[in-house]
């Protein structure tokens, strides 16, 4: 009889049961190149925003922007442009323009926060999409979420911002700068609906 062991050693060896790895097609290369462009679209035009705002408030709480020093900036710039005023006159105009700056800085902020929300939404739901379906414009430009969103993280950055200040000895953190910073964010934040809403009495007309 012939030999088990010999026989067996004519057969083929076993090949490797590995798969060779398939190479991406040519559409799955163009949807990641879409994703990565997608992602440094929203960085520059959206998270950017936010984080030069979040900087520039962080700058703003420290003692180089205190109360005093503005005092003595406005003071010099009086001066350099020929007007004349009192202490009291110049300290009211400081504190008009310390307010004023609460308004613009923490409006701007609340509006970043806005449209970071809105540019992540566009991202996920493609913009030229929703038009193509027919979703109410003022959907895609405003929703109620977004702007509960950036009220709110608008209102932590300004806690934040408050409870640092008391940490600091030239500088006074107050509550009622929180309900200032607060309402400056809703005030934007209803800017942005009535446009939105501007938005869609034009697509029905």
């Amino acid at each position: 009889m012939p030999n088990g062991g010999a026989a067996n050693s004519g057969d083929a060896a076993p090949q490797s049961s590995a798969a060779p790895t398939p190479r991406p097609t040519t559409a799955t290369a163009a949807r990641r190149a879409g994703r990565s462009r997608h992602k440094r679209q929203l960085f520059l035009h959206y998270w950017l925003p936010v984080l030069l705002m979040l900087g520039l408030i962080t700058v703003e709480s420290t003692t180089a922007a205190s109360g005093m020093h503005t005092f003595r900036l406005l003071a010099w710039l009086m001066k350099r442009l020929g007007i004349s005023l009192g202490y009291a006159e110049l300290e009211l105009l400081n504190i008009i323009l310390r307010k004023c700056g609460h308004l613009i800085g923490y409006g701007l902020l609340c509006y970043t926060w806005f449209l970071l929300l809105r540019g992540i939404y566009w991202f996920q739901h493609e913009y030229q999409l929703g038009l193509k379906e027919g979703m109410v414009i003022r959907r895609l430009w405003w929703r109620v979420e977004w702007a509960v969103v950036a009220v709110f993280c608008t209102f932590l950055v300004a806690v934040a911002d408050e409870t640092h200040q008391m940490t600091l000895s030239v500088r006074t953190g107050r509550w009622r700068d929180v309900a200032l910073d607060t309402t400056a964010a809703i005030l934007v934040a209803t800017l942005l609906w009535l446009r939105a809403r501007r938005r869609g009495q034009r697509q029905q007309s």
